[in-house]
């Protein structure tokens, strides 16, 4: 990291607190979790992505609007101005690849194979492992995955019911998800 992109230099969000929209900087987020999303014509909430460590937003890598960049929980994160961009070529690369694998999920046909995608994508990205599987740590909403693979919160809620039937994810509390090993 160049000595402008320090760890001097970030800054702390609140859950539920939004990155603000700079034009000439992008986001590296060091700590937490950030969920993009924007709005459709009929103003329902159509998440764009999970965001968590060395990963880079903001809204000079979207051409949507409204683009909104929401802190689930605690984040801190880095204003990285544009002069730099050029070093942040791999952590660019990434955030191009997660985003074709977030669209592969989406365009799945059955809402279980596409939530099940969706889980096993968090999990490696967000996941730590544990004695019982990866657990999946961070406060994340029934509505929050159900507006993230284009489905409804009760859809979502039955599924997952029905994964912890087959004994393929452990839900302990309301916050965490575990896949089974």
């Amino acid at each position: 990291m160049s000595t402008l992109i320090t760890e001097a230099n970030t800054l702390r969000f609140n859950s539920g607190e939004e990155l603000p929209h700079k034009i000439d900087h992008l986001w590296l987020i060091t700590h937490g979790v950030v969920k993009s999303y924007t709005l459709s014509e009929e103003g329902s909430l159509i998440t764009l992505g999970f965001w968590g460590k060395d990963d880079l937003v903001g809204d000079s890598l979207s051409t949507v609007i409204p683009y909104v960049l929401e802190c689930l929980g605690e984040v801190e994160a880095i204003a990285v101005p544009q002069t730099h961009w050029d070093t942040m070529s791999k952590n660019l690369l990434y955030n191009a690849q997660q985003t074709q694998q977030l669209a592969y999920i989406v365009r799945n046909t059955r809402i279980a194979r596409r939530l099940w995608l969706l889980l096993e994508w968090l999990a490696n990205k967000f996941g730590r492992e544990i004695a019982q599987g990866k657990l999946i740590d961070f406060k994340l909403t029934h509505q929050e995955l159900a507006d993230a693979i284009s489905t409804t919160r009760i859809t979502v809620t039955k599924t997952l019911i029905q994964f912890e039937q087959e004994g393929l994810i452990l839900r302990p509390k309301t916050k965490c998800i575990i896949l089974r090993a």
